[in-house]
């Protein structure tokens, strides 16, 4: 299950007035867990939010959320694509490029199953049966 942090209250921002910045905004959190996703609504401070987006941009930057309801799944994502990488080292360079396209990317892909797909398709198609 990976989690989709979307909707960083963009719209909220754009209200505010000139010289003026919302104290917080609305974050949603979308597991994609089969045949039901969740998803959770939260209100979160701006600085909370702008950590949120700066770590679906960098994987180096998930250990240092101070929100436990956004670390916990997004380490938990992690951990399963580190550890599909290690027996795969041609993919380790790979990381941070896979973890920005697969929360970046429309519908949102799993960062495991984008390495997978690559691993499958591109490198050694052979390799995955």
């Amino acid at each position: 299950m990976g989690v989709l942090v979307a909707a960083l209250g963009a719209a909220l921002a754009f209200r505010a007035s000139a010289g003026s910045q919302p104290a917080a905004t609305t974050v949603t959190l979308t597991v994609p867990a089969l045949p039901n996703p969740t998803v959770t609504v939260r209100v979160v401070p701006l600085s909370t939010a702008n950590a949120i987006a700066a770590a679906l941009d960098d994987p180096d930057k998930v250990a240092g959320l101070e929100d436990s309801a956004t670390r916990e799944p997004l380490a938990a994502e992690l951990r399963r694509l580190d550890a599909f990488l290690a027996p795969r080292p041609a993919l380790v360079p790979y990381r941070a490029h896979l973890w920005l396209v697969a929360h970046h990317s429309r519908p949102r892909i799993d960062p495991r199953r984008l390495a997978a797909l690559l691993w499958c398709t591109v490198w050694f198609p052979r390799a995955c049966g």
